[in-house]
């Protein structure tokens, strides 16, 4: 049950620096991605994810280092390292390749695995476990030289397929509108669009975490913005970003809750995931959940949404970043050419 995860979770913060204890730690972090780019220009360090990460694994006594996986020497680095935090987002980051890469090298890394990954990272793939979980999601089309589909109802979001933190996503009302985004989105690198359905309502996200006994959802948390929708602005700051809140809301209808937390662990267990994910809905005036899609490395900034829930729930920070961590050290299962008792390489 939910309510006895929580208040184990925090008590098992010394087994799992315990299972941290003599390891060498990578904290993986950097601009892989033109979403994690615009996090790491738009805040001062001190801000960071990583710092908090960092001091969080140095203050409980851990051998911890910061790799940045653009360097040209990450693959060599990083196959000298005991384990890995990953904490980059985005295409090369969070869509399954780095994965890919640390089980290769057997090294243990937090977070969900490729299949989890790159199904999260494409939109369409992603919407189309929805529907096979049952879950509604809103209607979607993809484009014909740029023409919008007879039939759809406008206004619409044009997305990219990967992008995220809604980089790569637009609210457009005509053709003009969609060739406008399209020429944009292809200057940022992205190649693949559909248009999906506007669904006017509240903005809402689940976390997920695995528990000893299964996933386990946390309170929804809605974000009111002063934008059309929760858009790229919103999320990732600026000085004339759109105000944005964060709250636990409470007049959502049990019905509603229960919808939410329900698919978010549907999607989790069906996907395989470790450690947390988050899964994003729109629920409009009828109360019709929409689910939207799943974020498989939530941010870490202590602020942010999946340490939000966490604390809601009685789940300090540090206990966070520390069971993730354990949690996938446990996990690992060794790559089939490591043999047992084989001593790991010296980093370069």
């Amino acid at each position: 049950m939910m309510t006895d995860f929580v208040r184990q979770l925090p008590g098992s913060l010394p087994s799992d620096v315990q299972t941290l204890r003599g390891l060498r730690i990578a904290v993986v972090y950097g601009a892989v991605s033109e979403e994690d780019a615009v996090y790491i220009h738009s805040a001062p360090r001190a801000e960071w994810s990583l710092t908090a990460i960092m001091r969080v694994l140095q203050d409980h006594g851990l051998d911890a280092e910061h790799l940045d996986p653009t360097a040209p020497d990450f693959a060599e680095r990083v196959r000298g390292f005991d384990a890995a935090f990953v904490n980059v987002h985005g295409p090369y980051g969070e869509d399954g390749r780095l994965q890919g890469l640390l089980e290769y090298l057997n090294v243990p890394y937090t977070g969900s695995g490729v299949l989890a990954g790159s199904v999260g990272m494409d939109k369409l793939v992603c919407k189309a476990i929805f529907r096979h979980l049952g879950l509604a999601t809103p209607r979607d089309s993809g484009l014909l030289a740029g023409q919008i589909p007879a039939g759809f109802p406008l206004p619409g979001m044009l997305k990219a397929v990967d992008g995220g933190s809604s980089v790569g996503t637009r609210l457009v009302d005509n053709s003009a509108q969609i060739a406008e985004a399209i020429r944009e989105f292809t200057g940022r690198g992205f190649r693949r669009y559909f248009l999906e359905e506007f669904i006017a309502g509240r903005a809402l996200t689940v976390a997920v975490i695995g528990g000893p006994a299964g996933s386990v959802a946390l309170a929804p948390l809605e974000f009111v913005t002063e934008a059309a929708f929760y858009d790229e602005a919103s999320k990732l700051g600026g000085a004339s970003a759109p105000s944005v809140q964060y709250q636990f809301p409470e007049d959502l209808p049990p019905s509603v809750v229960k919808a939410m937390s329900v698919g978010a662990e549907a999607a989790y267990d069906f996907l395989d995931c470790r450690g947390a994910i988050r899964v994003d809905y729109i629920v409009d005036d009828a109360e019709t959940v929409y689910a939207l899609e799943i974020n498989t490395i939530p941010g870490l900034q202590p602020h942010s949404n999946l340490p939000a829930a966490c604390a809601r729930a009685g789940i300090p920070y540090d206990a966070l970043v520390l069971r993730l961590l354990a949690q996938a050290v446990r996990a690992h299962r060794p790559v089939p050419w490591a043999a047992p008792g084989r001593p790991r390489p010296e980093s370069a």
